[in-house]
């Protein structure tokens, strides 16, 4: 699977719609459904099963005036190629930081190119069978008035949502740098500890934003309605935030 996404888009979404419908070859009423929504991107356009035909059509929106992203399958961010922080330092100027394995490591504010906060999002699903009893009128004749019920047994589903902020740090330096909002001792912030772990990430987001001055940063993924609009109807992003991060830092960083 490779995916399409455009970028930079300007204010004329009519115009952008013509221009994507004649590149990839779509209906221009589903072309302006997926380019009339808030921002300029990234967006993702198209999904194509072979990566040449996914170039091709990158090409061809790029000399229509589009900045492109194609983005394969195994292109897309996970865990494994981030280094995921258990504890950091705010020193004067860099951050120290131990990733899960207690290596500790760091690196300089100033090279901090792109800061992305969001948050994940998770679902579950618990299915439980309680016993209860329903009045039974046949088994009520039966017995004359004696017995008015019987025992039936029903499955209930509750659903659960669990959310967790996080930031990710990225550099030409340094694989990216994941902070999580539950995952995190903030024991380091000394006097600035505060009593739970929302305002301690809340804290440390500010202090990285005013520490890491000359990087871009980007909260528009603490907002579901904004992750599904990059990823489009064909994504849920419940199941590939990571494909919504890896292409906005791409996007970030051009």
């Amino acid at each position: 699977m490779h995916i399409v996404a455009v970028d930079n888009l300007g204010e004329d979404r009519e115009g952008i719609a013509r221009g994507l419908s004649d590149a990839l070859g779509i209906v221009f009423y589903d072309a302006l459904v997926r380019v009339r929504v808030p921002g300029k991107g990234p967006l993702i356009v198209a999904v194509y099963a072979e990566k040449n035909f996914a170039i091709e059509k990158a090409e061809k929106l790029c000399a229509a005036g589009f900045r492109t992203l194609v983005l394969g399958h195994d292109q897309v961010e996970t865990d494994s190629a981030r280094i995921v922080v258990r504890k950091f330092l705010l020193k004067d100027s860099e951050i120290g930081f131990e990733e899960r394995t207690g290596s500790p490591m760091s690196i300089a504010y100033d090279l901090i190119r792109v800061i992305i906060r969001g948050i994940r999002i998770v679902r579950t699903t618990e299915t439980e069978t309680v016993k209860d009893r329903k009045f039974d009128a046949g088994r009520a004749i039966l017995t004359g008035g004696l017995a008015l019920t019987k025992s039936v047994s029903l499955r209930q589903q509750s659903v659960s949502e669990i959310r967790e902020g996080f930031i990710y740090l990225y550099s030409d330096k340094q694989r990216p740098l994941v902070f999580l909002e539950s995952a995190l001792q903030y024991e380091s912030l000394g006097p600035s500890l505060q009593a739970s772990h929302a305002a301690n990430f809340t804290f440390l987001v500010a202090e990285l934003k005013r520490r890491c001055a000359s990087a871009v940063y980007d909260d528009r993924l603490v907002n579901k309605a904004a992750q599904t609009l990059l990823l489009g109807p064909r994504f849920d992003p419940e199941k590939h935030l990571d494909m919504a991060i890896t292409l906005l830092s791409k996007s970030l960083r051009l």
